[in-house]
């Protein structure tokens, strides 16, 4: 079997990081500084982060990024 290609790709956002995206898009935090990013951004109730952040994710997937799925949770993706 051959080995998978793993690409990279930067979501942009200011609200709480949609973490259903990790699952739905199969994707995860590409460096340690990203998965730390994440810790103050979670999708919480009435939780608005006023500073907008990037996060770099890696993937696996043929099909991912799903980019109006991450903008539908208010985050953009960046090529």
């Amino acid at each position: 079997m051959p080995n998978p290609i793993i690409k990279q790709f930067v979501v942009e956002g200011v609200s709480g990081f949609p973490l259903e995206m990790l699952h739905i898009d199969q994707c995860w935090p590409a460096r340690a500084a990203d998965a730390a990013g994440l810790g103050g951004r979670l999708n919480v109730a009435g939780d608005r982060p006023a500073q907008p952040a990037k996060i770099i994710l890696a993937t696996a997937a043929k099909y991912a990024p799903n980019r109006q799925r991450w903008l539908s949770f208010g985050w953009q993706v960046i090529d």
